[in-house]
């Protein structure tokens, strides 16, 4: 791909033609040919602001162009942990999959990242916050009680839901309030978690204690369960559930301290969605404009049937939904199969494991843009998926156009950020891990190879490489998918 080329049509979605395009073929979509570009700058939207989901479209199109696409990407988080009774099937998963999305933003000192508070504050505290407010008054009112009557008797400490929590908070913490929901509403929830500096995980996780790790890898999936036992009776002792939703602030520096060996091999890195904000020198501070009256009530409205869709009027959990996003599939088998061929081609381990949780991010980011759709249009989200209401054929082909965009625009970014932060430094470390040898090109191996080529040359340029896959892997692999063919013994022509 060219460096400047652009990634997505200057055409806007509402202008195709939908009865010449179903919502589970994209044969014939102009823009389906896009491939990871580490060069591209993220300025354009794949359809237009007005017509994204709801909450998103108002903060999207309160912010400057150099932000567009940091906010988009950075509300889809907190809008997740407020969506935690929704469950998905995805394409290539037996376990069913909740709206779990883990969301770094980093950029040098003083570049802005403090748009995320104000996204924070918006969504989470009249929310989640007020929520935990009541639950959190109840703890302190029983410490203190405690406290005052050293050896009264004060009765059972209250068993309380938290759902947002410091970045700062010891395993057995989480482990205790996610076992406190199954115990008191019957089911686990999500937690949140937002701190402006990813710092404060990195520090706290020096103690073995509150090393977050290896729970933010389990709590990127629902049904993954940890669990301690301790003999002590002053720890807590339980397998749960520990489901998570974050979003943090970083440095560069932090990052690379977050994100160590451990943390690039061991999958950290292929659970998050990095937003990197990259001001060009000199460059004005990003102004934001506030919200009209009548966005801050549209945004107020669907947080609160957010919010209903979660709890009941009496605080018990709501049934889960499982959302239908079948019609989505087939979008998902051909961009994995699209990326699959591309590392196939270049023999990048990195590309290969990166593209996978890349879909996975996206396609959780795209049912909660499709919820927001269906909640924006009055649908009764229960009724919905029992098949009592529904949309008109026209609006919800329109509805899945744009989520199907916004699919695609969603893994192209996310694989995109990742592979240019730690697509070399994973490959490095994984030769490294295995036989010591270093990753030293990033051009792809079938386009190193002459036209006529033999077996020893792959042979070469795959020791070169530093790669750890035999020749006949990719000539067999490279035969059946029709990019070479064989015309004599150990020697071979590109077809493509």
């Amino acid at each position: 791909m060219a460096k400047d080329v652009t990634l997505f049509p200057e055409q806007e979605v509402q202008d195709l033609p939908l009865a010449d395009a179903p919502p589970v073929d994209l044969e014939d979509d102009e823009d389906d040919d896009m491939v990871y570009n580490p060069k591209y700058k993220w300025t354009k939207l794949p359809i237009p602001e007005k017509d994204l989901p709801p909450i998103l479209r108002e903060n999207v199109q309160a912010a400057p162009p150099n932000r567009k696409h940091a906010v988009l990407m950075a509300a889809l988080s907190p809008l997740c942990a407020l969506a935690t009774r929704i469950r998905l099937k995805y394409p290539f998963d037996k376990r069913l999959h909740s709206l779990l999305l883990q969301v770094i933003v980093e950029a040098p000192p003083s570049t802005g990242k403090g748009f995320t508070d104000n996204l924070v504050t918006q969504i989470i505290d009249p929310t989640l916050t007020a929520h935990d407010d009541a639950e959190r008054l109840r703890e302190q009112i029983y410490r203190e009680t405690k406290n005052a009557k050293k050896s009264g008797n004060c009765g059972e400490p209250p068993k309380t839901t938290i759902r947002c929590l410091p970045a700062n908070t010891s395993k057995t913490v989480l482990n205790k309030r996610a076992d406190m929901y199954k115990r008191i509403l019957g089911d686990y929830t999500t937690f949140w978690m937002y701190a402006e500096e990813l710092a404060q995980l990195t520090e706290a996780g020096k103690q073995s204690y509150s090393n977050l790790r290896t729970i933010m890898r389990v709590a990127y999936d629902l049904g993954s369960k940890f669990g301690q036992d301790f003999a002590s009776e002053n720890s807590y002792s339980a397998v749960s559930d520990i489901n998570i939703c974050s979003l943090f602030c970083a440095t560069p520096n932090d990052v690379d301290d977050f994100m160590d060996k451990k943390s690039i091999l061991g999958g950290n890195v292929t659970r998050n969605i990095l937003i990197q904000l990259d001001d060009e020198l000199g460059a004005d501070p990003a102004e934001f404009k506030e919200l009209t009256e009548a966005q801050e009530q549209l945004v107020s409205d669907i947080l609160q049937e957010m919010m209903d869709d979660c709890y009941t009027s009496e605080g018990a959990l709501q049934p889960t939904i499982l959302l239908d996003m079948k019609w989505l599939e087939k979008d998902i088998r051909r961009w994995c199969k699209k990326k699959a061929e591309e590392a196939l081609k270049s023999g990048n381990n990195a590309l290969d494991v990166f593209r996978k949780r890349s879909s996975v991010s996206a396609f959780r980011a795209s049912a909660l843009c499709y919820y927001l759709y269906l909640l924006e249009k009055g649908i009764d989200i229960h009724r919905f998926c029992k098949g009592e209401v529904t949309l008109p054929e026209k609006e919800l082909l329109t509805v899945q156009r744009y989520v199907r965009k916004l699919y695609k625009y969603f893994c192209e970014s996310i694989l995109g950020s990742m592979m240019n932060r730690w697509g070399a430094k994973y490959n490095e470390l994984n030769k490294k891990r295995m036989e010591g040898v270093e990753y030293k090109t990033d051009e792809r191996l079938i386009d190193q190879l002459t036209t006529l080529f033999t077996r020893q040359q792959i042979d070469l340029l795959i020791k070169e490489n530093g790669n750890l896959t035999q020749s006949r892997f990719f000539i067999s692999q490279w035969k059946a998918k029709g990019w070479i063919e064989k015309i004599a013994k150990n020697q071979y022509r590109k077809l493509i």
